[in-house]
């Protein structure tokens, strides 16, 4: 079986990032791994998340559209996880891009909200009852 094994981002800002990983990603079964001034981690449900440190003198933000990550959507099981992602997001001040919404274009009943990590990666949780 092939799967995603892992996903691997950058941050220029470590402290802050972790905070929002945390926030996303332990409402959806994922928990903090092995951490450090370089590496944070989470496991639990696929794909693995690795944040690294920024390596060099570039730490511009991520922009949507540009080559390169567009964003990573993960499938939850009912909407009450997407709009516990979509509260914490807003709690802690970062960027909500599309606040949670159903996007009949995409399939039946699909709800998400699409938010921003510190340096730009765009998130997007989905709950989607219909596959497309």
């Amino acid at each position: 079986m092939t799967m995603l094994h892992h996903l691997a981002l950058t941050t220029s800002r470590m402290t802050e990032s972790r905070r929002f990983y945390d926030a996303v990603l332990l409402p959806l079964g994922y928990e903090r791994g092995p951490c450090n001034d370089k590496l944070s981690t989470w496991h639990g449900p696929h794909p693995e998340i690795l944040l690294f440190e920024v390596e060099g003198e570039d730490s511009s933000p991520h922009t949507l559209g540009r080559p390169g990550w567009h964003h990573a959507a993960f499938s939850v099981a009912g909407r009450e996880s997407v709009l516990r992602v979509h509260e914490a997001v807003v709690a802690g001040g970062w960027t909500v891009v599309h606040k949670p919404r159903e996007y009949p274009e995409y399939s039946e009943g699909y709800f998400a909200v699409f938010v921003e990590d510190p340096d730009g990666i765009r998130i997007e949780v989905a709950h989607i009852p219909v596959a497309p």
